[in-house]
């Protein structure tokens, strides 16, 4: 920390070396380290437009009207585009159910296939193993747990959560490409039996509360089918406990669905996932128009400082 001693409006050059084009300023004159630094020599180095004192006071006068007009306006900005970003996030939600729903069950409407339980499906199945949060970061192997699968939108993934180190771990138990992951302990009844498929290239670790499923079916098909308000009914159904709620292995091989052949499958899954991605790049807009509306601010504050934005 320096403290520089001048004669100047303390304001305006607050303001001045605040924007874009001083802080390039300053990055040029820092030092790469363990921790980035500037010398005193460095600050000396720094340009900023010097006006006289009066002027200074009246372009502080004006910044300080300035920076509360523009954050109330972006506030109210931000405030308008969630709320008009929210009621379309909403709509969207409502459309991909209805969706998933209807395309799911046409399937047995239309006569394209016919229910099957998952124990008619599967080819292997367990549980996952333990994972203490000790040896979370221990290594660089790939590994999941509940809380990645448990999303109301997302019916696959390709990259996990967390990376260990497998030989800490007594029996790992694995998954892999095509798997489908099940949550099998939650205190939330709506979570119980959430699904996922993974389709990552690395085979990874289960961790505890996960059952693996293996089969030869379309995986995100099997896990869009698996998310449907009738899915959700026969986990509900088969789930047992009070405070924790458990979905054991031998229930989850009851849950039926409609299966059409892996064709079907596959035109079934491409169209919802045209849907699930415009609700997911819906709920990511809310987060970018707040960042795009503080950017606003930053361009018009270095504009009436220095006359340009870069």
């Amino acid at each position: 920390m320096f403290l520089l001693t001048h004669n100047q409006n303390p304001k305006y050059l607050s303001y001045a070396l605040s924007t874009h084009n001083a802080k390039l300023q300053k990055q040029k004159y820092a030092k790469e380290g363990a921790i980035v630094s500037i010398s005193t020599n460095g600050l000396k180095k720094i340009k900023i437009p010097l006006p006289p004192l009066k002027i200074q006071e009246q372009i502080s006068e004006i910044l300080d009207s300035f920076r509360e007009l523009v954050r109330e306006l972006v506030r109210e900005l931000v405030r308008e585009l969630v709320r008009e970003l929210e009621t379309e996030l909403k709509l969207r939600k409502k459309q991909y159910r209805y969706y998933l729903n209807k395309l799911i069950s046409d399937v047995i409407e239309k006569g394209w296939g016919e229910y099957k339980t998952l124990g008619e499906i599967y080819t292997e199945i367990y549980r996952g193993v333990r994972v203490t949060n000790s040896q979370i970061g221990s290594g660089d192997y790939p590994c999941t747990t509940p809380g990645s699968i448990s999303n109301a939108f997302s019916v696959w993934f390709d990259c996990c959560n967390f990376k260990i180190n497998p030989s800490l771990i007594k029996n790992p138990k694995y998954f892999e490409y095509g798997d489908l992951l099940f949550v099998t302990s939650s205190q939330i009844m709506r979570t119980i039996g959430d699904c996922c498929a993974y389709l990552g290239s690395e085979r990874a670790i289960a961790g505890a509360d996960i059952l693996v499923l293996k089969h030869n079916q379309n995986p995100k098909y099997l896990a869009y089918a698996l998310s449907t308000h009738e899915s959700k009914k026969q986990k509900t159904k088969f789930a047992t406990g009070e405070a924790v709620i458990h979905l054991y292995s031998s229930n989850i091989k009851k849950l039926k669905i409609p299966l059409p052949p892996l064709e079907i499958q596959e035109q079934i899954a491409n169209s919802l996932d045209k849907l699930r991605e415009l609700c997911e790049d819906l709920e990511k807009g809310i987060p970018r128009e707040i960042e795009l509306a503080n950017k606003r601010y930053e361009y018009y504050r270095d504009l009436l400082i220095t006359g340009h934005n870069n």
